[in-house]
């Protein structure tokens, strides 16, 4: 089963012909296009496509078009995701590789997709700090790349996200817009669409994503705002020109979790604290990842105690690894860099289904999530790619 680190480079594959980059088979899509939508619509898995599997979009895709299961990279997270979409780079050599993750440079762990530390309730904190967007996300974009071979490339992000420094860093080369609700980016890259000779347009549409956050996988009220977003899409596509390529993509599914029934791993082992790394803080390294995915930053030489230890007081909750199990059987992608390599933590959790497993204090960390992702389980890893041409 394909990646989604092979999705960037086959965009690019289409629109102009390069095969440079690591890309996957579209089955009746592989003449060059001159106009393609990208609709990524965060958090949609694979099983949310067989729940709504008579939906008119989905329908057509199977039936006129493209529906193919493909698989998120690991950790399955927006943050990998997005930075592999914009940058054409998979996760193990850009290594961004969860919602928090340790920055080596400040010795703290960071929030990318905030430009903040771990915990803030402020984005773009690192600002304060003298640390810039330059030393954290990758230089070049993929808009960068199809900008100098002729393609116009605009991407429409609500309007709250569009001028974020994350943004601003991961969409060099692209014009940004920002809507006030999904019909308006959808008119505006139609717009774009029809005024340029060859267009990447892309919609980013999170709404979905937060809601079962909040709300859990299950809520009706999450799955009555899917439909409303597979609607609205299929509404906006409508609107480009004649011959668009359209692709319907996510980055992620999602995992059922329960707040009363997370493990905190400091509260199961109090000692647990004293086998970690700190940071430039003097607080331990910890939580990187999230409650799906928890990475811990083991002092040297603690790795097999703390794997030993904590296993057994998690048993029947969670498996812990140490990440170079995960690192040797090619879990993270066959080319890792230093980056990568150096931001990563020794030991990882990964809680079994229906489970969560996390860091408490208070106020700062805490798991109030009924619904996550960043694991390993078919819901989380599962996900779709629907394309159709207009």
């Amino acid at each position: 089963m394909h990646s989604f680190a092979a999705l960037p480079g086959t965009i690019e594959r289409l629109l102009t012909g390069s095969t440079a980059g690591s890309t996957m088979p579209l089955d009746g899509f592989d003449e060059r296009y001159d106009r393609v939508l990208l609709v990524y619509l965060d958090a949609f898995g694979w099983r949310f496509v067989e729940r709504h599997s008579e939906h008119p979009l989905v329908v057509r895709a199977r039936d006129e078009g493209s529906l193919t299961k493909f698989r998120s990279q690991f950790p399955s997270t927006t943050t990998a995701h997005a930075t592999t979409l914009q940058t054409g780079l998979p996760v193990g050599v850009h290594g961004l590789y969860e919602w928090f993750i340790l920055e080596p440079s400040l010795d703290r762990l960071v929030a990318p997709l905030l430009f903040s530390y771990a915990g803030d309730s402020e984005a773009h904190t690192l600002v304060t700090d003298g640390f810039s967007p330059t030393s954290l996300f990758p230089a070049e974009t993929l808009h960068m790349r199809l900008g100098a071979a002729g393609v116009r490339c605009v991407g429409a992000v609500p309007r709250g996200l569009a001028h974020t420094l994350p943004n601003e860093a991961l969409t060099r080369g692209a014009e940004v817009v920002g809507f006030d609700d999904p019909p308006g980016g959808f008119a505006a890259v139609a717009q774009a669409l029809a005024e340029s000779d060859r267009v990447y347009a892309s919609v980013y549409l999170p709404s979905f994503d937060a809601l079962m956050h909040v709300l859990g996988p299950e809520s009706p009220d999450a799955d009555s705002e899917l439909v409303t977003l597979l609607g609205q899409i299929d509404a906006g596509f409508a609107l480009a020109p004649e011959g668009t390529l359209l692709l319907v993509v996510s980055d992620h599914g999602m995992s059922a979790v329960y707040p009363d029934r997370t493990t905190y791993v400091n509260t199961a082992w109090p000692e647990l604290e004293r086998h970690l790394r700190r940071g430039a803080d003097g607080k331990p390294l910890a939580p990187a990842g999230s409650c799906r995915d928890l990475f811990l930053h083991v002092l040297p030489g603690h790795v097999e105690e703390v794997v030993g230890g904590l296993s057994e007081r998690v048993a029947g909750v969670a498996d812990v690894l140490p990440t170079h199990a995960l690192v040797d059987d090619g879990t993270f992608g066959d080319d890792l860099s230093d980056a990568f390599l150096a931001r990563l933590a020794e030991v990882v959790v990964l809680p079994h289904p229906g489970e969560a497993a996390y860091w408490l204090e208070p106020h700062r960390f805490e798991q109030r999530f009924l619904g996550q992702h960043g694991g390993l389980s078919p819901d989380e890893m599962e996900i779709p790619l629907l394309a159709l041409v207009r």
